[in-house]
């Protein structure tokens, strides 16, 4: 019997024994658990802020390795941290508007990783005009292709003022537009296909340059580098005061009615995106989230010679209410609109 007690209590020893280290065993993994960080900073934005100033934002607390940098143009920026995860840059010299900028940053988070960026950014333009899209035809013709126009409301430097098919965070293409200065009440023609003729002129000096299809001796116009087109039926144009920048104005068109069994309501993935941006941004005044397409300027029956156009008195209330489709042969690229509307043959 001793012999057999004294067995139970080895036993019993050994488990105590096996529990202690298994106890340890479980601490030990929750340190290595917890592995150092090895992920260097992450640039998540660089826009301008409310003057010539420059933000550039990070996904944690940085620290840059130098107090100015020097830029590809030879001028200098200071720099300084804010809000521990943003950087301001501070150019040194008035730079200029609309012109593109580039600086080599290196940054490195509390525990030593660091990163070396080369930032993009813009010339500060400090007198953009107040503009609104006024007019578009996304069903052009040969004779009559695919514009916007601008209205000027307040004039200014359209100096890296820059036009999205889509939003500045969903597009599909973009256009800065060069140096031009407009008065109040100007308007603005934006041709967005182009046939390459040599009368297709882009218009800084002289708003009688230009003399291609529906070019206008009474505005300014100007040519996409590249012939890109509207799409006909569903589409987000907007405008910004920089690349980078604040939403100006924003439209969004469509021949849709909701589809309640689609996530999106029958949008495609891009444009829905671009118009869940309008709403976010005030921009279009959608009754929810949703974004439903009939809250939509309707684009059911605009042809070359049928463009959707605001009221004469171009209000913007950023909703559908604002705009109409005209009678044929009464678009006004270059002139106020009419207030006349397309009647469906019945």
């Amino acid at each position: 019997m001793p012999e057999h007690n004294g067995s139970i209590l080895i036993k019993q020893i050994l488990i105590l024994f096996v529990l202690i280290l298994s106890g340890c065993s479980l601490q030990c993994s929750d340190d290595l658990l917890q592995a150092p960080d090895l992920s260097p900073p992450v640039l998540l934005e660089i826009r301008p802020a409310e003057g010539p100033e420059v933000r550039i934002v990070f996904n944690e607390e940085v620290f840059p390795d130098t107090d100015s940098v020097l830029m590809e143009s030879g001028e200098t920026a200071a720099l300084r941290v804010e809000e521990e995860n943003t950087i301001i840059l501070s150019p040194a010299s008035d730079l200029t508007p609309g012109r593109q900028y580039r600086a080599a940053l290196t940054v490195e988070d509390a525990n030593g990783n660091s990163c070396r960026f080369i930032l993009p950014f813009w010339g500060w333009n400090p007198e953009v005009p107040d503009l609104l899209i006024n007019e578009f035809n996304p069903e052009g013709s040969g004779n009559n292709p695919d514009c916007i126009e601008l209205y000027a409301r307040k004039g200014g430097n359209c100096a890296g003022v820059s036009l999205y098919y889509g939003t500045r965070q969903h597009y599909e293409y973009r256009y800065v537009l060069p140096a031009l200065v407009l008065e109040d009440g100007d308007y603005l023609i934006i041709h967005c296909r182009r046939e390459y003729t040599p009368d297709e002129l882009s218009e800084t000096d002289d708003r009688t340059l230009s003399t291609g299809k529906l070019s206008s001796d009474e505005a300014w116009d100007l040519w996409l580098p590249e012939d890109r087109g509207l799409s006909g039926a569903n589409g987000i144009i907007s405008i910004y005061n920089a690349p980078d920048g604040r939403m100006l104005d924003g439209v969004v068109y469509s021949e849709r009615s909701s589809d309640l069994e689609d996530d999106r309501l029958g949008w495609t993935s891009r444009t829905f995106d671009a118009a869940a941006d309008l709403y976010r941004e005030g921009e279009w005044l959608f009754s929810s989230e949703l974004i439903p397409p009939e809250e939509a300027i309707a684009s059911h029956y605009t042809t070359g010679t049928r463009s959707l156009c605001r009221s004469s008195s171009s209000d913007d209330t950023n909703s559908q209410e604002d705009w109409h489709t005209v009678p044929t042969g009464e678009k006004s690229f270059g002139r106020a609109n009419t207030d006349e509307t397309y009647v469906v043959p019945p």
